[in-house]
């Protein structure tokens, strides 16, 4: 009669260099692990943590695994821990919530996207042969297969609530001015709820993209963005500005300007002060100023995209605006 192999026989049968195959793996799904566990604990995201037991110190203890004897001892003292593990990090690894982990191993390996991209397919073959090792040989109560559904769909309903940001439309480089203007129209934009009353600003708030706290992402990334510096906008962030400044265009030329309190900042200069200034200064009026970087903007993104239908819609909207100036 045979007699019952322990449970840890099978761990016997890995070979000396198990961990040497795996280590770039191993590390690879840790970090997609310790990337998705660190971010703001909403409901799906603890009833991932819930289902695993992994919390960012438990990933933090299984990332420090270095040898093939802490692998073999990690396989016999927290298996499930493991196996979560990679199964966590394979998740997150098929998504855009890998994007700073992937971005941080092409930094620290100097490489070339297809290279990182190579490297995240090779991880993930490996993993998904570790895997099915571990379903072959841990105990089946509780149920890994099981185990397994259960944390791929509470997976996907956080993937369902964080869904991936859309891809870059254009990445543009402003100048200390153009970077300004940027500024000056999303918080002027932003203040005209608070201005009091004006048709044109009851249209403005029905703008869904140019209510306060829609600005205010971009506000802040522009407040923190250097001359020079590359911006990646995404079209609903390009469309944003490009009404923004529309907005803010048809505010210096009107007496919403006043409304504002921007009036005395920026005063209306007649075409005979023009003329008169004219042998001594060749600098432009403040609101002139204004109007040309709106202009020259506006003119950039529909000449770039003349074909994009957010675009044309939000070209529509802006000129629906005007009509209650």
């Amino acid at each position: 009669m045979p007699t019952p192999s322990a449970p840890h026989d099978w761990l016997h049968a890995i070979p000396a260099d198990f961990y040497d195959q795996l280590a770039h793996s191993l590390s690879l799904h840790g970090m997609a692990c310790a990337e998705l566990l660190s971010r703001p604990q909403d409901a799906p995201l603890l009833q991932l943590t819930a289902l695993t037991g992994l919390n960012t110190l438990r990933v933090a203890e299984l990332n420090a695994i270095a040898s093939h004897e802490q692998l073999l001892q990690a396989l016999k003292q927290q298996p499930r821990a493991l196996y979560d593990l990679l199964l966590l990090g394979r998740l997150t690894l098929d998504t855009s919530l890998a994007t700073p982990v992937l971005q941080y191993v092409q930094r620290q390996m100097a490489i070339e996207p297809e290279q990182v991209q190579a490297l995240k397919t090779y991880c993930l073959e490996l993993s998904g042969a570790f895997l099915a090792l571990l379903e072959e040989h841990l105990p089946a109560t509780p149920s890994l297969g099981l185990h397994r559904l259960s944390v791929e769909e509470v997976f996907a309903h956080y993937l369902a609530a964080h869904p991936a940001p859309a891809p870059p439309a254009a990445t543009v480089r402003f100048s200390e001015p153009q970077l300004q203007m940027m500024r000056l129209a999303l918080l002027l934009v932003h203040s005209l709820p608070e201005a009091g009353e004006h048709p044109f600003l009851t249209a403005v708030a029905d703008l869904e993209d140019l209510r306060p706290a829609a600005l205010e992402p971009m506000i802040t990334r522009l407040s923190t963005l250097e001359p020079g510096e590359e911006l990646a906008l995404s079209m609903p962030e390009l469309v944003q500005l490009y009404q923004a400044m529309q907005v803010c265009g048809m505010v210096f030329v009107s007496e919403v300007l006043e409304k504002v309190g921007l009036g005395s900042v920026f005063p209306t200069v007649t075409p005979e002060e023009v003329a008169a200034s004219a042998p001594a200064t060749t600098e432009p009026s403040g609101r002139q100023a204004v109007g040309e970087m709106v202009s020259g903007f506006t003119r950039w993104v529909q000449h770039t995209f003349p074909q994009e239908p957010a675009l044309h819609k939000a070209r529509e909207q802006v000129l629906a605006l005007a009509d209650s100036l």
